[in-house]
């Protein structure tokens, strides 16, 4: 049981840090021009905050193995790479479509926290697919630990290289 309100907490500061977020980039007092560097816009302050996220999943599933019954023992998870890749596909010709031809644009203008749900549901969704690689690598072997900290580290790793290229 306590697992999982650890498992709450981790959820509910995810969707605090959004808020706060959101929050801080609605009260600027110094709008940022074109052209000028400002701290704002600092592609490391978009990384740390992708990497907090990250972070919180990783907790979240660390969580979720220290239960006695854990849903790391289903049998779904060895087709998970393909349901993510599968699904993460179709969220994101959805995502395109809906941005450019159907209504999410105005949405988010008008309700700006969309963005942000968008945005922790496809981190999610890379976390899951590098975990579900991962799993799958190591045969669904416990302890699920090991497995859930290289998924993470892999991921960060990831987000550094495209940071780089980008």
């Amino acid at each position: 049981m306590k697992w999982s309100i650890f498992q709450v907490v981790t959820v509910s500061f995810i969707f605090l840090f959004m808020w706060f977020l959101e929050h801080i980039s609605g009260n600027r007092t110094i709008q940022p021009s074109n052209g000028e560097w400002t701290a704002v816009n600092s592609s490391y302050m978009t990384f740390l905050i992708l990497a907090l996220v990250v972070s919180c999943f990783y907790l979240l599933f660390l969580f979720e193995a220290k239960k006695a019954k854990t849903i790391f023992e289903s049998s779904v998870w060895s087709r998970m790479p393909k349901i993510c890749i599968i699904g993460g596909a179709l969220s994101a010709i959805l995502f395109i479509i809906g941005g450019t031809l159907g209504p999410i644009f105005e949405w988010v203008q008008q309700w700006r926290f969309l963005l942000y749900i968008f945005l922790v549901y496809f981190l999610l969704l890379v976390y899951v697919f590098i975990f579900s690689v991962e799993h799958k690598n190591k045969e669904f072997k416990k302890p699920y630990e090991k497995t859930i900290l290289s998924s993470y580290f892999w991921t960060i790793a990831i987000f550094i290289v495209l940071f780089f290229l980008f």
